[in-house]
Order: structure tokens, then sequence, then C-alpha cells
């Protein structure tokens, strides 16, 4: 067996303002020459999340240190590496709400047109494109996120049987229709080709936690994906634990059913102190902008409430 892509461990820390991936986007890949599905597990796609790249750089280590025998193909990405460097959001615009179809083929056709995210998704589509191309197994993917707010993480999933099978072995709250609601995302492109994917917001941004959650969560998507067996992941109760107590007591399927969107001239600013999958009702004041108070238009959960400087999501509510 040998990784394809060998990597260099780096120090897991949340402390630094940005992580350095170096060049590629591949962080690492991991296969033994064997027939089977591909996995493809992505973090990074905002600047600020950098636990998602932590997370992977420490499964990509225990593979190689212990020479793991998989079944398929494995293959951690990080998605906006120029973000991720100085520790921002993104440079001149979310990479994560530019892969609709219309985008990536004007993208194809026009090439870049000066933003660094168009830079960034050009590069990203190529290495997609060639990790693909000749499999001809299941292709999987995993999009690993965090969150401006506390609270709950969650599984962010499509009403497919297959997305929905998937969502279910990763142990976390499920929900649908955000990507629905979020147009745009690296998801809806993987699903628009045919393969099973979910993302998963996993802690809130600098919570050393996510680093944990993340990591687990995806062990859990080697496992859901047939990449490894349970018993060759690294203490599997524990990490199967993390999860299932980060939602003790949470709802496990919830409907985005409302997205109260912001432009930065708003002026839009959540009330403190709410935490995602919070229970609120209708007319409960969750925000303020310059027009006045901000308030829940039916019962519900509120869902990714932004606390953030950077987005154009104030919070969506789920049923």
């Amino acid at each position: 067996m040998s990784a394809h892509r060998p990597f260099s461990p780096q120090t897991n820390t949340m402390a630094r303002p940005g992580v350095d991936v170096g060049p590629s986007h591949i962080l690492g890949e991991w296969s033994p020459g064997i027939a089977g599905p591909l996995t493809i597990i992505s973090a990074g796609m905002h600047g600020n999340e950098p636990a998602g790249v932590l997370a992977l750089r420490r499964i990509l280590s225990y593979l190689q240190d212990n020479q793991v025998q998989i079944a398929g193909r494995f293959v951690a990405m990080a998605g906006n590496l120029t973000a991720l460097g100085v520790g921002l959001r993104y440079l001149d615009r979310d990479l994560n709400r530019q892969w609709d179809r219309a985008s990536v083929e004007r993208l194809g056709r026009e090439g870049p047109r000066g933003y660094a995210e168009d830079i960034e998704q050009l590069e990203l589509l190529q290495d997609f494109e060639q990790l693909t191309r000749h499999h001809l197994g299941m292709v999987n993917l995993l999009d690993l996120h965090t969150m401006s707010a506390k609270g709950v993480p969650f599984i962010v999933t499509c009403d497919t049987p297959d997305s929905t099978s998937l969502a279910n072995q990763l142990l976390l709250p499920g929900i649908v229709g955000l990507e629905k609601a979020i147009p745009g995302t690296t998801l809806e492109h993987f699903l628009a080709q045919g393969y099973r994917a979910v993302a998963v917001e996993g802690g809130q941004h600098q919570d050393p936690r996510a680093v944990d959650l993340l990591e687990a969560c995806a062990w859990m998507m080697l496992i859901a994906t047939g990449i490894v067996t349970e018993d060759q992941v690294p203490d599997l109760q524990a990490k199967r634990q993390t999860l299932l107590d980060e939602s003790h007591d949470q709802p496990q399927h919830v409907t985005v059913r409302y997205r109260h969107g912001v432009h930065p001239e708003d002026g839009f600013a959540m009330l403190p102190g709410y935490k995602n999958l919070q229970p609120v009702r209708r007319g409960e004041v969750l925000a303020r902008d310059r027009s006045g108070d901000i308030v829940a238009p039916q019962d519900g959960w509120i869902v990714l409430p932004l606390y953030q400087k950077a987005g154009n999501d104030g919070f969506f509510i789920g049923v």
C-alpha cells in the first residue's frame, strides 16, 4: 500500500490566524490500489474554518503511520487555500456559493475573471475531474464545515434515499432543505453529478472540540462508505460517543422552511446568545438591522445564526 500524495504533519492548533496547507488542494490520499469506492472528504471551503483541515491531517497521519489496509481510495482535500492561509472566510467571493451549474459552466468557458476564488474553484474542478474521471465505482463526498455560533453540530443532506442513509450513519442530526436554501454549494455540485454527498457543520469555528467532532464524523464517513472497517478506527467507541453526546435530546431530523438573507448595507446583527438548533417562537425578536427588529416568522429551530461579519445568511428556521 502507498499514499500517493504524502504529506507532512503540522501542528494541530486552533490558535493560529491562518493554516498553511501548501500549494495543492489535495492534502493527501491513501489507497492500496484495490478496486473499491472513492471517498473524498473536503475541508476549508471557507478560510476561517480550519478545524476540518486539522482533522483530516490527523486521519492521514494515522493511516500512514499504521499502514492501514483500506478498501478503495480516500482523498483529503482543502478548499480555499489562500483564505485558509490568512484566516478569512474568503478574499473576493464566497467559494462555497459558486458551484451552481451556470457558474461552473461560465468558469469553464471564460476562465477566472480576476477573483481569487475563481482561481481556487478552477483548480478544484480540475482536481475533482482528475479524481473521478476513470473511477468506475461509487463516489462519495463529505464536506467539513464549522459555524459562527455555538450549538449542536449537524449533517446537511438532501431528501433522497442515498443521502439520507449516508447521513444517518454519521450519528448527528440531519438538516434537509439547507442545500436548496443556500444555492451554489460544493454539495450541490456533487449531487448534480450523481454522487453521494453530504456536509457537516461540526461546531463553532474556534472551539478546539470542533477538530475532534469533525475527525469523528470523517471516520464515520469512511466506515459508512466501506473505506475502512470498524476495527481499523482508533478509539471508535469514544468517537461515536463524542458525536452522540452532541446530539443528545436534540431533534434528529429538521427541514428548513425559512431563510433570512442579509446584505452588508443592512447592518444586520443577531441578538447575543442564540445557539444552533435552539427552539424559537413565532414573533420572537432574533436580530436587528437598520429597519428595526427581525422576528421569527414561525415556531421552529434556529439554524446557523450568523455571528461573523462575512456571510449573507442571517439565520434559517427549520421544523
